[in-house]
């Protein structure tokens, strides 16, 4: 193999493509409030992007809503009316925040349709940031072995890299309901927790569910996101959003929960927000009824491993170091034009299992030996090429680097 393996790679990468033009706007949007906030807090700007790609992430998840499968929750008699959630973790929002479990399937999207939303949406994210920040890179949607390809043109370098990305959160979506009865023993009772039709979807006010702290205690706060006009209305949330972060409280109150969020999900602290993290398991102690597994045995989880964060999800971790690897071996040792480099990119570092899976594995070095008998560094030749395992672990949280140039374009 020769440099053409790379040529041939770059000649089959395409651009990112833009679902619809409020999608790009949003992540501008985002991005500069992200930079804003960070700047009067004086905190680094990275988890501020993170939970800005978030809301990108839930804006297409939003886009595809139907009337089908949404949640009736009764609140509390006393005081909340009930409501109908369209929620993506296995349990009610609204009791969740009271520390009451009430199961109920998540609608998130099917794992297929997780990873190519997230993949295409980090890659325009970063894209925008490159430009946010004047670099003149550019990104390309790349093909297999190769997620995504990162190139300076002028200085002829470029990044093969592989793509772990998934959300920590994806907050709730729900709209006021009539409180619902049902007919036993002849009189008519209040419905329970129910999974329903919403017959009212269209043209009537949508509103998103933000956790925020009074005191010592979570409580929902609900924010306008919109209206769908109608089945074919496929940017109505990302317009939402837009229109949302002129609300002076909204973004201050999700970037407070969010980060919350993100502080607990390592450490699976067991407090009401954590129940809306991705990955945060079944409620310990099992309350006692709480759904049993529909396939095998034990219990339902909240969400379950495979959701989880950034690139935390072990397989995916596995995963992407052998990419790295035979990117790197398949593209290093050869006499190329380019400078070649690879990396891990994600939207969130592997915040609870970088020790066990990467953290001895960050600073590896490797070479070749054909010969095959090579026990030392002495056994080769002196001007022996060595070669980084990995030229960047990448995430918009925090990102380590071996390489100058992975360095300058990671570090925000």
């Amino acid at each position: 193999m020769d440099g053409n393996w790379i040529k041939s790679i770059l000649s089959k990468s395409r651009q990112i493509i833009v679902e619809n033009d409020s999608e790009r706007q949003l992540i501008q949007r985002l991005i500069d409030y992200s930079y804003e906030y960070a700047n009067q807090t004086g905190n680094g700007v990275g988890k501020y992007l993170a939970a800005s790609f978030d809301l990108v992430v839930a804006a297409d998840y939003y886009s595809a809503i139907t009337h089908t499968k949404w949640l009736y929750c009764p609140g509390s008699f006393s005081k909340t009316a009930p409501r109908l959630y369209y929620h993506f973790t296995n349990c009610c929002p609204f009791h969740v925040l009271q520390k009451e479990f009430v199961f109920s399937p998540a609608k998130k999207p099917p794992s297929g349709k997780i990873g190519r939303a997230t993949s295409r949406l980090l890659l325009d994210f970063y894209q925008q940031l490159f430009e946010k920040r004047g670099r003149s890179e550019k990104i390309l949607k790349g093909c297999e072995p190769v997620d995504t390809v990162i190139l300076d043109e002028a200085r002829k370098m470029i990044i093969f890299a592989e793509i772990k990305a998934s959300p920590l959160l994806t907050l709730p979506l729900s709209m006021p309901s009539e409180r619902m009865y049902t007919e036993k023993g002849g009189e008519r009772v209040p419905l329970s927790h129910q999974i329903t039709n919403n017959t009212s979807l269209f043209e009537k006010d949508i509103e998103i569910l933000v956790p925020v702290k009074d005191d010592e205690h979570w409580n929902s706060k609900y924010f306008p996101l919109g209206k769908v006009t109608d089945v074919q209305d496929s940017e109505w949330a990302q317009k939402g959003i837009l229109t949302l972060l002129q609300n002076d409280q909204f973004l201050p109150d999700y970037f407070k929960f969010w980060l919350e969020a993100l502080r607990v999900y390592p450490q699976k602290e067991q407090i009401p927000i954590f129940w809306f993290t991705n990955a945060c398991g079944t409620p310990r102690p099992v309350p006692p009824d709480w759904a049993k597994r529909r396939v095998g045995t034990g219990y339902e989880s909240i969400s379950d491993t495979k959701t989880s964060v950034g690139m935390d999800r072990t397989d995916d971790i596995k995963k992407g170091i052998f990419q790295t690897l035979k990117l790197g071996s398949l593209g290093k040792p050869l006499q190329s034009e380019w400078i070649f480099r690879v990396a891990l990119i994600s939207n969130i570092h592997a915040a609870r299992h970088f020790d066990e899976y990467l953290g001895s594995m960050k600073d590896i070095v490797w070479t070749l030996d054909t010969k095959g008998n090579a026990k030392k560094i002495s056994d080769l030749p002196p001007d022996q090429a060595i070669y980084n395992l990995c030229d960047g672990i990448v995430a918009l949280t925090t990102t380590i680097s071996r390489d100058e140039w992975v360095s300058e374009l990671f570090t925000f």
